[in-house]
């Protein structure tokens, strides 16, 4: 894959690392400081609330800047924010309420790193191995966060409440040293025609005004490519509906697995363990079931079984029915989000990366709480129609978008075998050239014995 790559691989892996183990030790905090439900609750909430109030500036901003230099301050802001709650516990001053400040100052880093990160792989990774990368980043990220980070964080906790939260601030400024070694080439947008923006996106050149694009048309500009300059419009409303129907079962899922099917609390943990482990088979085998049967029929094989999957998990007769389609669903979801990932990376021009990935998350986490409460409401009537009906309005919602995810993946497929084509010519030209040095100097040598 190449130095740069797994030097961007690296940092991702130790700042995931982080991820997972603020995402245990923050929680148990909250629960450390307060017994009221509805304070822990609100916690989850301040998480999902930066995509919605600063994605899509997030998106203007990564098509404007050093996206190496972004990631890196970002996970600085990171760390010292976790450094800073850190000092609270350990001096007895932690409230809820700093809790919040920090959860909330960490996420909004982590909204403009994840959409650098998006927005830099295709220009990182090998031409024709995009499915690859992004394979090994859901890889790393499974293995990282839920694998590693979560049982850290709680055994570092149960020795001292701060312990990991510190260590989590180490593992956000490890991952920004590691960025600093990627070479300029990667680090600014790149316009159509392949070369690098200015730092200002370009805003302003050439029309004497030297003034920066109004942060409104940028993100106008965004969207416009999303629901008119590409097949993505349905693309993006099925990934609404369908995370809407996933999130749906997911805030039921707690009563589901103790209630329903009657798991212990101490295995509750483990039972949620088994999606990992289908996630990381997913991001291990995707990128081989793309190069055997295509993007197209990849997409439509996981959806489906993701769709079929949930429904078999609400009609499982026990736990280890259940188990196993959890862990089918995690392959699918997994396996489908790199595809579908890759192939936007592949369409979009550099220079909007940023924007378009931005509209694609905002709209997932805005509609997020409108599932979480539809699947409330339905658990009320009976806990096992939510998977089912998960499972039911994704597959509907497959069908209609069947006909934009065949155009999306077509010209995924398209540009690929451009690069892969520009590529080939790339090593030709250099072999050639090579060919004509070697010639130069053998017949330089041939006249020199010849004197």
């Amino acid at each position: 894959m190449g130095r740069d790559f797994n030097r961007f691989w690296a940092g991702s892996l130790s700042s995931n690392l982080g991820d997972g183990m603020m995402l245990v030790a923050l929680p148990l905090v909250a629960a450390m400081l307060t017994n009221d439900p509805l304070l822990v609750a609100g916690l989850t909430a301040v998480r999902f609330l930066p995509w919605l109030l600063v994605g899509l500036f997030a998106g203007v901003v990564v098509d404007r800047v050093d996206r190496v230099r972004l990631m890196v301050l970002t996970n600085l802001g990171r760390g010292g924010a976790l450094v800073v709650l850190s000092l609270l516990i350990l001096t007895g001053n932690a409230s809820i309420w700093a809790l919040y400040a920090v959860m909330f100052t960490v996420m909004v880093c982590e909204v403009f790193y994840d959409l650098a990160g998006h927005a830099m792989l295709p220009d990182i990774a090998p031409a024709g191995a995009i499915d690859r990368a992004n394979s090994r980043l859901v890889g790393g990220q499974t293995v990282t966060q839920q694998f590693a980070g979560g049982p850290i964080a709680g055994f570092l906790f149960a020795v001292a409440a701060f312990l990991p939260l510190a260590v989590n601030a180490g593992a956000y400024v490890l991952g920004a040293l590691v960025l600093l070694g990627l070479p300029l080439a990667v680090r600014r947008p790149r316009s159509p025609e392949g070369e690098a923006a200015e730092p200002d996106g370009g805003a302003g050149k050439g029309n004497g005004k030297g003034a920066v694009r109004s942060v409104f048309a940028d993100i106008g500009e965004g969207l416009a490519f999303v629901f008119r300059g590409s097949s993505l419009g349905p693309i993006l409303a099925f990934n609404v509906v369908m995370n809407m129907a996933f999130v749906a079962q997911s805030a039921v899922m707690v009563l589901l697995v103790r209630e329903h099917f009657g798991v212990p609390a101490a295995l509750y943990g483990v039972f949620l363990g088994t999606s990992a482990v289908g996630a990381l088979l997913g991001a291990s085998t995707v990128s081989r079931i793309v190069g055997r049967i295509g993007r197209f029929r990849t997409e439509m094989v996981l959806f489906t079984l993701a769709s079929v999957s949930c429904v078999a998990f609400g009609l499982s007769p026990n736990a280890y029915v259940a188990a196993v389609a959890w862990t089918v669903i995690g392959f699918a979801l997994t396996s489908s989000n790199v595809v579908m990932i890759s192939a936007i990376q592949l369409i979009v021009p550099g220079a909007q990366m940023g924007r378009v990935m931005s509209c694609i998350q905002v709209s997932g986490a805005g509609f997020s709480p409108i599932g979480a409460l539809l699947g409330g409401m339905l658990g009320r009537v009976e806990l096992y129609y939510v998977p089912v009906a998960a499972g039911a309005v994704v597959f509907g919602a497959l069908l209609l978008s069947a006909s934009a995810l065949r155009r999306v993946t077509a010209q995924a497929d398209e540009r690929e075998a451009e690069q892969l084509a520009a590529a080939a010519r790339g090593s030709t030209v250099s072999e050639a050239g090579e060919s004509a040095v070697s010639e130069g100097d053998e017949g330089a040598a041939e006249e020199e014995n010849r004197s």
